[in-house]
């Protein structure tokens, strides 16, 4: 015996052409929301690197002849963002150099000179 299918519904190439679509706007907003991600890990590196050059700074004002340290530069303000690791490469006043990089940002370094003009480098 044959039933009488109803033609009610969506055949298989309409279903599949929604998914196709779905799986393209999805792959849209990973995108954007990875760039977003990335931007804001280099917000927050060159954030740290300004904190950084004002404590910095401020320790120099009062030691004009005195290195920096992390240390130093925490007791005059300086609070280090999560997963930023700060180095500091010239700890003179004269020839002051401090880096940042962020595991979320590969291959991504900042620095700030003893002017605080912070670049990438």
């Amino acid at each position: 015996m044959r039933e009488n299918f109803s033609k009610n519904g969506f055949t298989l190439i309409e279903v599949l052409m929604v998914v196709v679509i779905i799986a393209i706007l999805a792959t849209i907003a990973i995108n954007l929301t990875l760039k977003l991600t990335e931007k804001a890990y280099i917000d927050a590196l060159k954030s740290d690197l300004s904190s950084a050059y004002k404590a910095a700074a401020l320790f120099h004002t009062d030691n004009p002849d005195e290195d920096i340290t992390l240390n130093t530069l925490m007791e005059n303000g300086y609070r280090q963002s999560k997963k930023v690791e700060i180095t500091i490469e010239n700890p003179t006043n004269e020839g002051l150099k401090i880096t940042a990089i962020h595991p979320g940002a590969p291959g991504t370094v900042y620095v700030v000179d003893h002017n605080g003009n912070i670049s990438e480098q």
